[in-house]
């Protein structure tokens, strides 16, 4: 059996919010109840695609499940594989910064990829 990981406790203090039984979750999803309670209880866990389809359902953050996963986002996988080694130094170079300092790259991350994206359009 996996260890009860905190995935689990998480999706049913979500679904519990939202008033959802494990049927009726497992239904949204397209997965048996049975799947669901077994996800609450450790002891098997779901895809990445999975996780996503939860943190919508239950409006959640999909960073934050995906993380009690211990999963990465197939979006962030893709951006390291074609990025193999500037994606680790920049996570690196970035690993000491304070919460302003990563609101801050994170602008300016946001920044770029609009002008890259308007420079695209003409």
């Amino acid at each position: 059996m996996v260890k009860k990981p905190q995935l689990g406790k998480r999706i049913k203090e979500l679904r519990l919010k939202q008033e959802l039984g494990l049927r009726e979750l497992g239904r949204l999803l397209k997965v048996s109840a049975m799947h669901i309670s077994n996800l609450e209880k450790g002891r098997v866990m779901p895809s990445a695609e999975l996780v996503k389809k939860i943190a919508v359902r239950l409006d959640a953050d999909v960073d934050e499940l995906l993380h009690l996963a211990k999963l990465i986002d197939p979006q962030i996988a893709e951006v390291i594989q074609k990025n193999p080694y500037k994606a680790p130094n920049l996570l690196r170079s970035a690993r000491n910064l304070n919460e302003k300092q990563w609101e801050k790259l994170q602008k300016q991350v946001q920044k770029m990829a609009k002008e890259n994206e308007e420079d695209g359009k003409k």
